[in-house]
């Protein structure tokens, strides 16, 4: 059984710091964790021990809402290229994603779908499931989509989707006020699917039957949505109002202004907000013209967007997310942590083993120095990056 000490890091568990710690994995799970003094397993041997100095231990990062990234795609045909998405993102500190499709033309959609749940099914990596960011999407809020590509909501179309992705289909994007969208929620739901608001142009009483319909998640808060307008409230007042919506945040100091975050985090707390990237497969890659969904983008200071302006995703990575949320948002590094692991992982029904820093659970832990960089990522007990 592998063995792993790291001692002399500030543990981050969410909940708390625990301040010149130590973390004890045997095998795929954390033996023990506390104060250094306070250990009862004395290290031997047997031991691989590594000595982080005043760096921070966090829980392995989860991003819901990624697309790729180094210049790879999950729409790449190439096996490879999901291989390399999950080193790259392994790099960053995210030891858990989801891979999220864009829509396309229906052959090639389920395609993918059969594609990338081979590729689940066949590998441990950090690509947990799928996100399916359409096709039943609203076209005066499509964002970067290609119009030509959304479609009507139909129970058959979902039927298709549904069974291409055998079982994986962990998290659904939809505009609940599309006719025929509640009878797909609905299936959706039934078949475990979580169901999230989003390039939607739906009012007030849409968003509150969309959740009587399974509706739980609102896809990257302010972004392809209605704006804010106190006598026509819609997306952006439900995912406010209503408690049972968690909203996806993309903190890069880009999409959503940090007073915008900091207003978002006192109506949602610690709880409610879930960080991701939404980044593409232009990130991680240098300026220039690439291609998403047929349409040309533009990569430029950090941005995307098409050429008439629109943004087109990220270029924005978990760590850069955490960073931002407490140096420009002014939020506790616990609750910074929490919004990127604890969260997520309670979306997909998975905090009984992931997102926490705590014995027995699965022993998926970054290191990260003072200014949020990754020395170390380390996923149920197995080193997948180490900095040289």
């Amino acid at each position: 059984m592998k063995k792993i000490f790291i001692r002399n890091v500030n543990s981050v568990t969410p909940f708390r710091v625990i301040e010149k710690s130590g973390i004890v994995i045997e095998g795929k799970k954390i033996s023990e964790i506390g104060k250094l003094d306070d250990l009862q397993i004395e290290p031997d041997e047997d031991f691989e021990i590594f000595d982080f100095d005043n760096m921070y231990a966090v829980p392995g990062f989860i991003d819901l809402h990624v697309h790729g990234g180094l210049g790879y795609g999950f729409e790449d045909e190439d096996d490879d290229a999901l291989f390399k998405i999950s080193e790259f993102f392994f790099q960053h500190g995210t030891t858990g994603l989801l891979a999220t499709l864009y829509p396309k033309p229906e052959k090639e959609f389920v395609r993918e779908l059969r594609r990338i749940a081979d590729f689940i099914e066949q590998n441990n990596s950090n690509i947990w499931g799928i996100h399916l960011e359409g096709p039943f999407l609203n076209p005066e809020e499509r964002g970067a989509m290609n119009p030509d590509y959304l479609q009507k909501p139909s129970l058959e179309a979902w039927y298709t989707l549904r069974d291409a992705g055998r079982g994986f289909i962990k998290l659904m994007t939809i505009a609940p006020e599309l006719p025929g969208a509640y009878e797909v929620m609905r299936e959706a739901a039934l078949d475990g699917v979580i169901l999230s608001i989003g390039h939607s142009i739906a009012d007030i009483e849409e968003i509150q039957m969309a959740i009587h319909n399974g509706a739980a998640h609102v896809t990257h808060m302010f972004n392809a949505m209605k704006p804010f307008h106190h006598r026509d409230p819609g997306v952006i007042t439900g995912s406010l109002l209503f408690d049972e919506l968690k909203i996806e945040l993309i903190a890069d100091g880009i999409h959503v202004h940090p007073m915008v975050m900091k207003l978002l985090y006192k109506i949602k707390g610690p709880t409610g907000i879930i960080l991701i990237t939404d980044a593409m497969k232009m990130c991680g890659m240098p300026d220039g013209e690439y291609e998403f969904a047929g349409q040309k983008v533009i990569v430029k200071d950090k941005k995307i967007f098409l050429e008439d302006g629109t943004l087109a995703g990220s270029t924005l990575t978990m760590e850069q997310a955490v960073k931002v949320m407490v140096q420009l948002v002014d939020v506790p590094i616990t609750s910074a942590v929490r919004m990127a692991s604890l969260n997520p992982a309670r979306v997909l029904g998975k905090e009984h083993q992931k997102g926490i820093l705590a014995t027995g659970k699965d022993a998926d832990i970054v290191i990260l120095d003072k200014n949020f960089d990754v020395h170390m990522t380390i996923y149920e007990g197995e080193i997948k990056f180490k900095r040289d």
